[in-house]
């Protein structure tokens, strides 16, 4: 009876550790925004913007809260409006000056106002 009883302990143990296994295995881990493509982005805006460490500082913050809101977001839909009210955000930081020099780079200023759906 000992015997059965210890069998089907550690039966039950073995299969809740292996389906613990098999759910971390299938959990999809899904990048969109990566630390790379955020320093790109500010190397991008330092060459083009004229701008000191602190705002620097300020729209490397601001990108990596938009990642972290972006790569969290369940739908296209919610991306792109998030997207768009981080826009605001990083447009709002520029003076007028600023933001005709950001401006005369179309492809610079489409990626870090637009959302491009992939």
């Amino acid at each position: 009876m000992k015997r059965i009883i210890a069998i089907l302990v550690i039966t039950t143990l073995f299969s809740f550790t292996s389906k613990a296994q098999e759910a971390s295995k299938s959990i999809p881990v899904k990048t969109e925004i990566s630390d790379a493509s955020i320093i790109k982005d500010i190397s991008d805006l330092t060459k083009t913007i004229t701008m000191d460490e602190s705002l620097k500082r300020d729209f490397t913050t601001l990108l990596h809260m938009r990642a972290d809101e972006i790569n969290a977001a369940k739908s296209e839909e919610e991306k792109k409006m998030l997207f768009e009210r981080f826009g605001r955000k990083f447009i709002g930081g520029l003076n007028d000056n600023q933001l005709a020099q950001l401006k005369a780079n179309q492809e610079l200023y489409k990626r870090i106002t637009q959302y491009q759906s992939k």
